[in-house]
């Protein structure tokens, strides 16, 4: 049977985390600007790496920022131009956040920043974080005493 250790502190700053993107979130609708400063992410991981995914679409490639700090944490910026002001026009509806947008992620465990891989592919950002060797599980070999 594999046992899996559980860092029960970054489960609760996982916790806190979703906790304060839910805030901002309920705050930016109530304001008119829904989810403004954030994007949706989708984040998960095997025994080799963790995985994140991030909805950006209008943002320049050349605006993107991602950090890994410490190992075991991600932070990824971007920016959105504002559309042009346009004359003579009343705006129905302005629900696209525009400006500065950033998340910091606190990571599960230890990575190994060197190897980290990002890609932007049609508005999508896909983050590969490589687990550092010492949190990959690994078989020992079990050899006959004398």
């Amino acid at each position: 049977m594999t046992r899996t250790r559980r860092y029960p502190f970054n489960v609760l700053l996982n916790e806190f985390s979703a906790v304060g993107d839910e805030f901002a979130s309920l705050f930016g609708r109530l304001s008119g600007h829904p989810d403004a400063g954030s994007f949706p992410l989708n984040i998960w991981h095997d025994e080799n790496a963790i995985y994140v995914e991030g909805d950006l679409p209008g943002v320049d490639r050349a605006s993107l920022e991602v950090t890994v700090t410490g190992g075991d944490e991600l932070l990824i910026k971007a920016k959105r131009p504002a559309p042009a002001p346009a004359d003579n026009v009343t705006w129905l509806r302005r629900e696209r956040a525009t400006g500065e947008f950033a998340r910091v992620i606190p990571l599960p465990v230890p990575v190994d920043a060197e190897k980290v891989e990002a890609t932007y592919t049609n508005g999508v950002l896909k983050v590969t974080l490589p687990k550092i060797a010492a949190v990959k599980p690994r078989t020992v070999p079990v050899t006959i005493g004398d």
